[in-house]
Order: structure tokens, then C-alpha cells, then sequence
């Protein structure tokens, strides 16, 4: 199968740059990427760039937020027995803490239940109410789950329980009959932006909390709130941004103890960024609801103790070392056996692998779907039932693959999910009717192969000046919705090459533009592969030339610009690179 191409865009879009420039002091280049990100006047730009006293969206816009607080008032009033129905990823975990930490100061000690991804599946299962009737529960919530949830709230109401359902995600053809259903995503004017799961359960939470005369807690967890948000890949605009913005800009040292025990356990010294949000930390929790069971993620939040905090943080960060090396395991299999397909046509994988663990399918997914540039789904036969295959998948831009399950539903037994991820549970001997019928669908409604790069500025390296780096600055944090800007150059000449790192597998160049500006640019990518690329495209004579700094190949580039930690230097990171036709 055939490696994804790409296709570069330009943003073209006009503003009021000559109005930034003058009354928000920003450097002409920078206002042209606020412009081309929408935010083309002097209001508009100042808004995004500095919403730190903006606040968040109020619970009572929540559909069922009044009938949420109305039954838990009674509950307490008659001391009915409650349990919070959490998920084993890192929005249901933060959000089980937040939602049982919320009714603990409200008066209700509720305890919890994170599913088994392996026995239990997500979220609430038949199994789980059974055992909660056994157990003396008189009172359900969900929270991360439960919108889809239908024959197993019919059993609750069934067996005399109370439930209510807290949940971001897409609503299917029929809703469960909760008492309160408190998801967004089926109040079409709702006036609020698509948070996190843990965004909702903390926003009910303490708006359960303001009713009973105390004070709410919302801005005390900001910080967790910002993990679930990156961690569940919300979009990083509006209300999200303001969560983020605060969470991040909450000292270290006032974090919840068992997250920055976490953090510290991972060497995060400094104040994290976005990025170790959802690269460092969120991995660690969901590492443990793929190896084992996801418990000991709310352990650790709920943990005051420094020394029992940075035992269990170290025990996250073990566990999502094993995580890796399966991972890495699978992932090469998995590309080994794809890249050998000779198909002709651009459609979706549907993979199914003998050996992966289903705990993460959705990593692998996600990888083969940045590979090829299509959706991928990456199925697992499942340990309790040999018949059936479990799995996850990630998609493209162009193609919502909930949608697409919809259009299939006929041959899955479960699948739920959202318009860029989804798990789904099928019998093995429908595996060929729902790859055709998904095949189908995806050729009327999407399209891949190819991945659109949106540029968002070309220019000269002698308009990378300090001030303009740190108005990038400003934009973090950096992710879905809000992405870290793409800069370019054409014709850039490299003078120079040599290599750095462990092993020298990174590369260093120097760079020269057209306008005869220089400046250091680091690639982290393989060395071998792009001094490889070069040999190709100009000869092996013309790579020793720039060995010996006397290079003259010239190169288009795509890359973020940033002040080097070692020099002080502004220096370049290369993303991506393309080369003139005629060389």
C-alpha cells in the first residue's frame, strides 16, 4: 500500500493587519497568521491571544444540569447508596476523581467503578449493574459514558435505580430513558463549545456544589481539567483554550499531588506545556487501562500523601514503558504486512491482527492512519469471546468515521465513538460484509491518500526576529483546532550538513534563503532517510560538497521556528521538505 502523498496549501485570507500592527503593537508577519486563522481585526486577535479572564460557560446551560442536581439533593435527604461509572481512559478517569471528589464535599461518599477493557468493555455494562444492584446501589452516574448506554439503563430502571448520565460523546438513534441525561451533544442549541467528559462531570459537580451554599471547586482541579481536554484531543479554541491557558498556567507546585508527583516522575521540571499534557503524562494513565485495570489512575489523583503519590506515579510510568515496547511491536507488524498490499484503490484499513493486544489498537490505528493517510481500524480477537472481534480506529479529516459505522451498524454488535475515533465490536464472520459495506460508504463520502499541510505563512528567515517568536508564543497552547503555526521558505539553499544526537541519528544544516539570510535548522527525522532523499534528487557529489559546508542544493521548506535551549540562537525545526522540479 502506498505511503500518504502530500498537497501544501497556502492560507490566503485578508484582515486588519495595518490596525494589529498599530494597536496591538504585532509584528506585520505575525498578523498575517492571526488573519489567516480567522481573527482578522484588532478585537478579534485580542480576544485570542489573551483570554486569561474569560470564564467558562455556566453548568445551568447544560441540558438536565437542574434535574442532575434535583435527584442527588433527594439522594442525600435519604441516604441512597451512589456510584460513579467511570471510563478506563485518561477523560474517565479524571473525571471519576473530579465527579466523586465533587459529591464527597457535598455530602455523598459515593464510590466507583472503571470498567475492565478486556471483561467489561467500555463503559457501564450489563455486568456492572447487576453488580451494583447486588452491592446495595440505589443510585448510577456515568460519567465519560453512558449516551449509548440503552439496554443497560433499561435493566437499571428494571431493577429500581436511579440513573444519571453525564457524556460528550455522539448520541445514537435511540437514547437511553435515564432520569437525567447530561450530554451536550443532544441539545442541538446548546450555546456551549465540545468539552471533555471530565469538563461536564466537573461543571455539575460544582453547580451541585454552588446549590448547597459552598463554594464551587471548578478552578481549584483546573489543571486536571486541562489534561482531560488535551488528553480526549478537544478542540483547543474558545472555552477549551481558556481551560488550558489556566490549567497550564497554574504553578507546578499547586497541582493536584498526585499529577505533579506524575509530572515529576517524568522529569518535568519546568511548567509543562500542552504537549506534556498529552504526550508525558496522558500516556501514563492510559497506559494502565490498557495493561490492567485503569483504578490506580484515580488512586493517584485522590492521594494526598507525597511519598504514596510518587509510588504510584512511578508504577504509571512503568507500566506505560511496557505500553511502548508492545506498541512499537505492533505497530512495525502492522506496516510490514500493509506496506506488502498492492492495493489500487485509496480506502480504509480494517486490520486485523493475531497478536496485538486490543487494550491498544487505537495507538496502532492512529499511527497507520498517519502512514497511509486514510481511516484505519485495527481489530483483535477477543479474549472472552473467540467469535467476536474487538477494536478501535482513528480517521481522517475528510471522513467521519462514526458515520460510517452508522452506515454498518447491521454487522456490529457494539461500536461507539466520535467523527475521528471509535471502538467497535464485531462477529468475526461479518468481517468481509462490514469491510465492503464501510468500503462503500467511505467512496460517497470521503476521500484520502493525500494529506493536506495548511501553511500558514511563507517568509524570509530575516523576518524570524525575536519578537515575532514570542507572538507565536502567545497562540499556545498548541493542538487540535489551534495547531502550532506552519511556516515556510522556497529555494532554500543548504551550506551545510552535519549530525548530532546519540548515534549522530539527527541531522543539523545550515541554511541559506534568497534573499542570502542564514540560519541553524534541526531535523529530528531519520538522518539516513533524508541524506537518502538528497543522494537521489542531486548526487552523491553534491551531498559531500555540503558535508564539506560548501553546499549548494536548494530545497523548499516547511518548519517551526523557535530560540535554541544551547545558543540562544533562533533556529529552525525542519517538518517538512519538498524539492524545486527543475533542480
Amino acid at each position: 500500500m502506498k505511503i500518504k502523498n502530500e498537497k501544501w496549501v497556502i492560507k490566503r485570507r485578508g484582515g486588519a493587519m495595518e490596525d494589529m500592527v498599530s494597536q496591538l503593537g504585532l509584528t506585520p508577519a505575525f498578523a498575517r497568521i492571526l488573519c489567516g486563522r480567522g481573527y482578522d481585526s484588532a478585537e478579534s486577535a485580542a480576544a485570542f491571544l489573551y483570554p486569561d479572564g474569560a470564564e467558562l460557560k455556566p453548568a445551568e446551560a447544560l441540558p438536565d444540569a437542574e434535574r442532575f442536581c434535583a435527584f442527588l439533593l433527594q439522594a442525600r435527604e435519604k441516604g441512597v447508596r451512589v456510584r460513579v461509572i467511570g471510563d478506563y481512559d485518561v477523560d474517565g478517569v479524571t473525571a471519576t476523581f473530579l465527579m466523586t471528589e465533587g459529591l464527597r464535599r457535598f455530602g455523598i461518599e459515593a464510590d466507583y467503578r472503571i470498567p475492565d477493557r478486556i471483561t467489561d468493555g467500555y463503559g457501564i455494562s450489563i455486568g456492572m449493574v447487576e453488580e451494583a444492584v447486588k452491592d446495595g446501589i440505589g443510585l448510577l452516574i456515568t460519567v465519560d459514558n453512558g449516551i449509548a448506554a440503552v439496554e443497560q439503563v433499561r435493566l437499571a430502571k428494571e431493577k429500581g435505580l436511579t440513573v444519571l448520565i453525564t457524556d460528550h460523546h455522539e448520541p445514537q438513534k435511540e437514547l437511553p430513558q435515564a432520569d437525567a441525561i447530561v450530554d451536550f451533544k443532544v441539545n442541538p442549541g446548546y450555546p456551549g463549545d465540545a468539552v471533555s467528559g471530565a469538563v461536564v462531570a466537573a461543571k455539575l459537580a460544582d453547580l451541585l456544589l454552588k446549590k448547597d451554599g459552598q463554594e464551587g471547586f471548578l478552578y481549584e482541579y483546573m489543571e486536571i481539567l486541562a489534561l482531560s481536554t488535551v488528553a480526549d484531543v478537544m478542540e483547543l479554541t474558545g472555552e477549551n483554550r481558556v481551560i488550558v491557558k489556566k490549567g497550564l498556567a497554574k504553578p507546578l507546585e499547586f497541582w493536584n499531588t498526585g499529577l505533579r508527583c506524575l509530572a515529576v516522575a517524568n522529569g518535568l521540571k519546568t511548567e509543562p506545556k500542552a504537549y506534556s499534557l498529552g504526550f508525558v503524562l496522558a500516556p501514563c494513565i492510559n497506559a494502565l487501562g490498557r495493561l490492567k485495570k485503569a483504578d490506580p489512575g484515580v488512586a493517584l489523583l485522590k492521594e494526598q500523601n507525597e511519598d504514596e503519590a510518587m509510588r504510584l506515579a512511578e508504577s504509571l510510568v512503568a507500566a506505560n514503558g511496557v505500553r511502548k515496547d508492545m506498541t512499537a511491536r505492533s505497530i512495525e507488524k502492522a506496516c510490514q504486512e500493509i506496506d506488502e498490499r498492492a492495493d489500487e484503490e485509496i480506502l480504509p484499513i480494517v486490520y486485523v491482527s493475531e497478536d496485538c493486544h486490543e487494550s491498544i489498537a487505537g495507538i496502532v490505528a492512529g499511527k497507520l492512519r498517519e502512514r497511509y493517510y486514510v481511516p484505519a481500524i485495527v481489530l483483535c480477537k477477543s479474549e472472552e469471546y473467540p467469535d467476536l472481534l474487538k477494536g478501535s480506529g482513528r480517521s481522517i479529516e475528510e471522513y467521519n468515521i462514526f458515520e460510517g459505522l452508522q452506515a454498518c451498524s447491521e454487522y456490529l454488535v457494539k461500536y461507539g465513538g466520535h467523527s475521528q475515533a471509535c471502538g467497535l465490536t464485531l462477529e468475526a464472520m461479518n468481517l468481509e460484509a462490514f469491510r465492503t459495506k464501510l468500503w462503500e460508504h467511505f467512496k460517497q463520502n470521503g476521500e484520502g491518500g493525500t494529506e493536506k499541510i495548511v501553511i500558514d505563512l511563507v517568509l524570509n528567515f530575516a523576518d524570524l526576529s525575536e519578537q515575532f517568536i514570542a507572538e507565536m508564543g502567545r497562540m499556545e497552547p498548541f493542538g487540535k483546532g489551534n495547531p502550532k503555526p506552519v511556516l515556510a521558505s522556497r529555494n532554500v539553499i543548504i551550506r551545510k550538513i552535519s549530525h548530532f544526537g546519540r548515534s549522530v541519528r539527527y541531522t543539523r544544516f545550515l541554511l541559506e534563503d534568497e534573499q542570502g539570510s542564514r540560519i541553524q535548522a534541526v531535523y529530528f527525522g531519520k538522518s539516513d532517510e533524508i541524506i537518502a532523499d538528497l543522494i537521489e534528487q542531486f548526487g552523491q557529489s553534491a551531498v559531500d560538497e555540503a558535508y564539506a559546508a560548501r553546499g549548494t542544493m536548494r530545497f523548499h521548506i516547511l518548519f517551526s521556528a523557535q530560540k535554541s535551549s544551547y545558543s540562544g540562537e533562533i533556529e529552525l525545526t525542519l517538518e517538512h521538505y519538498q524539492f524545486p522540479q527543475n533542480n
